[in-house]
């Protein structure tokens, strides 16, 4: 399988991107560009404009399949990509959760280098993409992962449920990874897990929102959804307006599940993060993210020295709480 890198969802304040796409005819390619100067996207959405006819010089296209990330492939997981430089790769939360959220970190690391993200197998852009029922899920994911990544290592960065997984990717395959980055890690054992229930943030005006003739129907999904994206925000307007920009599409509650499963099957030990110390550029926490104080801890009886960043100001989602704060550690963490 084969990746099919494309350019990332546009959302509004970032006008003058560039949508490209790819066809593959027999063993050539015939790559199309579409520049809208003008276009941008309400925040959320994922529409791509439909392919149209080759403009332009061929020089013009290659420099625009560089800056917007599209490479020529077909029938492969469907890859965001942006900005040049040395590839960061970002994987999100959850697990099984959209990843056009991460978009801001794209736009604001993108001028030093090339940030990719993309959808699991079964989630989101990729949710047609089977999951096989017989073989780990998680397994599939990782496979994936390998056949997505450059040959050459790259930085990995991980975001909640992300830092585990990467973690597991760098444990099977250390000599495709260079640097590791750790955001709001679940920690190995889960023991932040273990109370997290009791430790979100119930705003007060959840259970408002929904009316009572909608419960049983897609807008109750719809509403647990946002909820518990809400309740991983101290400021309620914040977590909420957030929030409203997740459709039921961008997660699968099932595959969860059974990605939980099979972590635990085969979980990491506390030797297997040890031995990627030396990998492991940065952890980085939020000081109110409910998965406090048990991932600070744990990864702190895990990884000695200056690893730790600990952050105020922020819960569970710094780079839409603190961003500042936040750009400063990471860009520290990628020097």
């Amino acid at each position: 399988m084969r990746a099919a890198l494309s350019s990332p969802k546009i959302g509004s304040g970032f006008p003058g991107r560039c949508h490209l796409s790819a066809h593959r005819r027999s063993r050539g390619v015939a790559a199309t560009d579409h520049c809208h100067p003008r276009a941008q996207l309400r925040p959320g959405r994922r529409d791509i404009p439909k392919p149209g006819k080759p403009t332009g010089a061929l020089g013009l296209v290659v420099a625009l399949l560089f800056y917007c990330g599209q490479v020529p492939a077909a029938d492969g997981i469907r890859v965001h990509c942006r900005g040049q430089g040395p590839p960061l790769y970002l994987i999100g939360g959850g697990p099984a959760f959209t990843t056009w959220n991460l978009q801001p970190i794209q736009d604001r690391l993108g001028d030093g280098y090339r940030v990719c993200r993309w959808d699991m197998r079964g989630v989101g852009d990729n949710a047609g993409f089977p999951v096989k029922p017989a073989v780990s899920a998680l397994a599939q994911w990782l496979d994936d992962m390998r056949e997505v990544l450059p040959r050459a290592p790259v930085t990995l960065w991980g975001h909640s449920w992300g830092a585990l997984q990467v973690l597991l990717f760098a444990r099977k395959y250390p000599e495709r990874v260079f640097r590791l980055i750790l955001s709001n890690p679940v920690d190995p054992g889960l023991r932040s897990l273990e109370h997290i229930e009791q430790k979100r943030f119930v705003h007060p005006e959840n259970h408002a929102r929904l009316a009572l003739e909608d419960m049983g129907t897609p807008a109750e999904d719809l509403h647990n959804l946002r909820s518990k994206v809400a309740s991983y925000f101290v400021d309620a307007d914040q977590g909420w307006a957030y929030a409203a920009g997740f459709t039921r599409a961008d997660a699968n509650n099932r595959l969860n599940v059974r990605i939980w499963d099979d972590y635990r099957q085969t979980p990491l030990a506390d030797a297997d993060v040890r031995q990627l110390a030396d990998k492991i550029r940065g952890v980085v926490y939020c000081r109110d993210d409910v998965l406090q104080p048990e991932s600070l801890t744990e990864y702190r009886r895990l990884l000695a020295g200056e690893k730790h960043h600990v952050l105020t100001g922020c819960a569970h989602f710094p780079w839409e709480e603190n961003p500042e704060a936040y750009y400063a550690v990471l860009r520290r963490l990628l020097e």
